[in-house]
């Protein structure tokens, strides 16, 4: 009889995790029977056939090193941990010719976690030097089937880009709202220009409703027949009106005034979550929370999978040789009317400050901005858009906005989805079952980058 040593069994945890989640893919894996040396499978790439039916084998190759157990996880945290390998692994893999990935099994997280092993020695700096490791980020390296498009290139095989077989998700980057704002009241002012207003309130002490001045009259969202309301001391008081908000839908010129009014509504509820916003750039973003840390995080739950997620980071200094300044995650947020439905529209984006306010050099801004977004691909930009969702709800099922005590909104934290007859292959969308929310035919146009007045560099 042949004795199996104990820790064989917990290799093979690796292997047999590593199995379901290519041919998940739509790939093959081959566990490499025979004594390995740093080698212990390899994975061969399948593509859809170009015709849509079935698939073929593309002569792809990828080798596998795998490893499973805690004694393989050093230093573990929510965000990462690092796994340590010998010179002589590290020296047989780059020195291969066929692509290697190392993948780990991480049993407290019950997750695959991988590398493509020559990429990361030629980006990590004196990786040939003790301590010899590989390490891992939580939020970026689960080994899952989304990984299909990056197992493709390091095999250098071009997959399909498009998958008839499948039906997908799309997900918009509109929030849909439930509730809005149903009354405008109105008086007769002698202000006539907004600023003028706004300053002499603010000088008095008062809190700024959301108001526009048309003609001879200001228009709020605030009740003008509450006595706290700040704008009733600048109006005639005994001739107030009220109006349905939705008068104001239809005219080009009302509709403007009252999405100016949401749209300062808005800037109100997020002032409350504790954002600022830049009003060079038009975005709303994360501060610094104080003057000695150099890194700020947040913990999110993601409303689309119904779990916690890894705290994202919100604000963090970076040093590139001379260059020193803040990262900041932000948004364009502002509200749209789209056929008779009003959305809360997010843009995720950037800013980048020299102190967690004054603005950094723009001309530098943008290399750093590039090779930023050309690491995300469209899971990477729905979860930004997840992620604001959640801080815009401050952890409730809903947003919702309050005014005058009173919520006055209430906005969907799901964005807005509709149903294609086609799949980007191994999308994290891929469609299951129809959803239980309104759906509209997709207009690029409604999910545009920046309006005329902005500056879309950060």
């Amino acid at each position: 009889m042949k004795t199996v040593p104990s820790s064989k069994f917990q290799e093979w945890k690796a292997l047999d995790r590593i199995a379901p989640i290519v041919h998940e893919m739509k790939c093959i894996f081959r566990e490499i029977s025979k004594d390995d040396f740093g080698i212990d499978g390899e994975i061969e790439v399948v593509v859809p056939k170009a015709d849509g039916k079935g698939f073929q084998t593309s002569g792809g190759i990828i080798k596998v090193q795998a490893k499973s157990g805690m004694s393989y996880v050093k230093q573990d945290s929510e965000t990462g941990f690092f796994t340590p390998v010998s010179r002589d692994d590290f020296e047989l893999w780059y020195n291969a010719t066929y692509p290697v990935i190392f993948i780990v099994y991480h049993p407290a997280d019950d997750k695959l976690y991988w590398k493509e092993v020559k990429g990361y020695i030629r980006s990590t700096p004196e990786v040939f030097r003790p301590p010899f490791r590989i390490t891992f980020d939580k939020a970026t390296d689960e080994f899952s089937p989304a990984c299909y498009n990056d197992i493709c290139r390091i095999a250098n095989v071009s997959p399909s880009r498009v998958s008839k077989q499948e039906r997908e998700r799309l997900f918009s980057n509109l929030l849909l709202v439930r509730r809005s704002p149903g009354k405008i009241w109105g008086a007769p002012t002698d202000y006539k220009g907004y600023a003028q207003l706004e300053n002499q309130i603010r000088t008095s002490g008062g809190f700024v409703p959301p108001f526009c001045l048309t003609g001879d009259h200001v228009y709020t969202l605030s009740n003008l027949g509450d006595d706290s309301c700040a704008l009733r001391d600048y109006c005639d008081t005994t001739k107030i009106s009220e109006q349905p908000s939705k008068d104001w839908w239809n005219d080009e010129a009302l509709r403007r005034a009252y999405t100016s009014m949401l749209n300062r509504l808005l800037r109100i509820h997020i002032y409350r979550c504790g954002f600022k916003y830049n009003p060079d750039f038009h975005r709303y973003y994360f501060p610094r929370q104080n003057e000695s840390d150099q890194e700020f995080k947040q913990p999110w739950y993601n409303v689309r999978t119904k779990r916690r997620e890894p705290e994202r980071i919100i604000a963090k200094l970076y040093e590139y040789g001379r260059d020193k300044f803040w990262r900041h995650t932000a948004a364009d947020l502002r509200f749209k009317m789209i056929g008779s439905s009003w959305f809360l529209r997010v843009i995720p984006k950037y800013l980048f400050t020299v102190d967690g306010e004054t603005p950094f050099d723009s001309e530098k801004v943008g290399p750093y901005t590039t090779k930023l977004k050309a690491r995300e691909r469209n899971p990477h930009v729905l979860n930004h858009i997840l992620f604001w969702s959640h801080v815009l709800s401050r952890n409730e099922p809903e947003i919702k906005m309050e005014l005058d005590f009173k919520t006055v909104m209430v906005i969907e934290k799901l964005p807005l989805l509709g149903i294609a007859d086609f799949a980007i292959p191994y999308d994290s969308a891929i469609y299951e079952e129809p959803p239980a929310v309104e759906q509209l035919d997709f207009s690029w146009d409604w999910f545009g980058t920046a309006d005329e007045n902005e500056n879309d560099e950060y």
